[in-house]
């Protein structure tokens, strides 16, 4: 089983980056449109990127064979758990894997995800939002323009992150978050 996840990683155009650890969100300089989506999520039911709207989205895009995708979806749900109001909403893509294998997943961990998580199993939208390296994480705001992202694992459990996205759902211009020294 092993071996049959890393030969699936070894010939994805999608890698696994695990690396960098405690990354955070980033301002991206030149904010874009976020590209709409029409996806199924674990239910078969469909969601779109629209479904979202007037709310800041955490857009998370993973895989069961990424151990950082796998280490981030637990905080991802304590994220959600904190920030999770009417003005801020999770959603987890799944990059070319079918919803078996993902819900196997899903049902291993400790907590269920209470957030989104949607199936993209042709790797179709997570070409159209330039993703090339598992896991990436993008941030939409009331807008739907991308404002913030990281490739590769992210810190969903830092007080500085938390905080970042507490002022983008207050209104507040976006900043990249630092921690303490």
């Amino acid at each position: 089983m092993v071996f049959a996840a890393l030969a699936l990683a070894a010939h994805s155009p999608l890698l696994a980056q695990s690396d960098v650890t405690g990354k955070q969100l980033r301002s991206i300089s030149a904010p874009s449109a976020a590209p709409d989506f029409r996806l199924q999520d674990m239910e078969s039911r469909p969601h779109t990127l629209s479904d979202f709207e007037d709310r800041v989205v955490l857009v998370n895009f993973w895989a069961t064979w990424c151990p950082p995708c796998r280490k981030e979806m637990p905080a991802l749900q304590r994220l959600s758990r904190r920030l999770g109001a009417e003005n801020f909403e999770v959603v987890a893509i799944n990059v070319a894997e079918d919803a078996e294998r993902a819900g196997r997943f899903l049902d291993s961990l400790p907590e269920q995800p209470t957030f989104t998580v949607l199936l993209d199993p042709d790797a179709a939208v997570a070409r159209d939002w330039g993703v090339k390296v598992l896991p990436t994480t993008w941030v939409v705001d009331r807008e739907t323009r991308r404002i913030l992202g990281a490739v590769g694992e992210v810190d969903f459990d830092s007080a500085a992150l938390r905080e970042q996205l507490q002022a983008l759902i207050a209104g507040h211009p976006v900043a990249d978050a630092t921690e303490p020294r």
